[in-house]
């Protein structure tokens, strides 16, 4: 009787495991037809570190000197940053706010410099610029749309190309070129 109960225990013990062998290739297999081999992944994978509503700051003699949110961030194998949804507020040396959105932008850590790209959108007091491709360089306190852009305000529009604005300053140079219209020249003394 002990033989039977041993020999009953081996069988069992040999069909689970003969089982478990067939499950695991068959997820396996299963698996597989829808993941690409590890040897093709190591050059395409998409970095692993990725963080929900960020917030970067950066100060100067305890000033705030620009505020950085979005909606993602993911960390690029070249160190940079993806970032989803940003919005980027500047502050002039009055403490004005300079406040820029867009779909998307990469932020390189070690330089703090950005580059807007996809409906960059900029407000400042009462004038709106829109552009596609705009960066902004840490080092030197500066934004640049080197791309055409529009901007409008209260009675004025206007398009140029290869724009500059520098944060503390406010002071603004286009290099390539700007077309103005103002509706209401009543404030340079013209009559209609």
């Amino acid at each position: 009787m002990q033989q039977k109960t041993w020999s009953g225990i081996k069988w069992l013990s040999l069909g689970i495991s003969i089982g478990s062998i067939a499950l695991a290739i068959g997820l396996m297999q299963e698996s597989g037809s829808d993941q690409p081999t590890a040897s093709n992944t190591a050059s395409t994978e998409e970095p692993k570190t990725q963080v929900e509503s960020p917030v970067i700051v950066e100060r100067k003699d305890g000033n705030i000197i620009w505020q950085l949110r979005a909606e993602e961030a993911n960390q690029q194998l070249d160190g940079q940053m993806r970032l989803s949804k940003p919005v980027l507020v500047l502050y002039t040396e009055a403490q004005q706010e300079i406040n820029i959105v867009s779909q998307l932008a990469w932020f390189n850590p070690l330089t703090r410099n950005l580059r807007f790209e996809k409906e960059v959108l900029v407000r400042y007091h009462e004038w709106s610029i829109s552009t596609d491709i705009m960066t902004y360089n840490s080092s030197s306190d500066q934004l640049h749309m080197p791309e055409t852009f529009k901007l409008w305000g209260k009675s004025i529009t206007a398009r140029g190309k290869n724009m500059h604005l520098q944060r503390n300053s406010e002071q603004v140079n286009v290099d390539d070129g700007i077309w103005i219209e103002d509706s209401n020249p009543h404030w340079q003394g013209v009559t209609q």
